[in-house]
């Protein structure tokens, strides 16, 4: 497979950034325009002027994106069984989730949103919160 070809597959089967990257590529080496590119996918000269370089030295995995995001607070088991112990009360408030994961687990989020979620988890195993 040369090349082209492993810019044609990541294409197909990349993330959104991905696939605009490859294309902004695709269509220099076949000499639209840096001007063209940008106005047909939208995006900055720079961004082609930085992509098309990493791709001539490190090819189409270099197109890829690298976050991976951060490690959680909590462990797979930790996060289950704080879903079982929501399931075994009768109603519990976003409140009442975060005094108990603080205190059995010493995690406190910065946003509530991830005591919803874990609510939200729950409920959908069939138990209203």
């Amino acid at each position: 497979m040369d090349t082209q070809d492993h810019l044609l597959s990541l294409i197909e089967t990349g993330k959104p950034l991905e696939i605009k990257r490859a294309l902004a590529v695709r269509m220099s080496i076949k000499g639209y325009s840096r001007a063209e590119i940008a106005q047909l996918l939208d995006v900055s000269l720079q961004f082609i002027d930085k992509w098309k370089p990493i791709y001539f030295e490190k090819g189409a995995e270099g197109l890829k994106l690298n976050y991976k995001g951060s490690e959680g607070y909590l462990s797979k088991q930790e996060r289950e069984s704080i879903i079982k112990y929501i399931l075994a009360q009768e109603c519990m408030a976003t409140d009442e989730l975060k005094a108990y994961i603080t205190t059995k687990y010493g995690v406190t989020y910065n946003s509530m949103q991830s005591y919803t979620r874990l609510l939200n988890k729950a409920r959908a195993r069939g138990k209203k919160t």
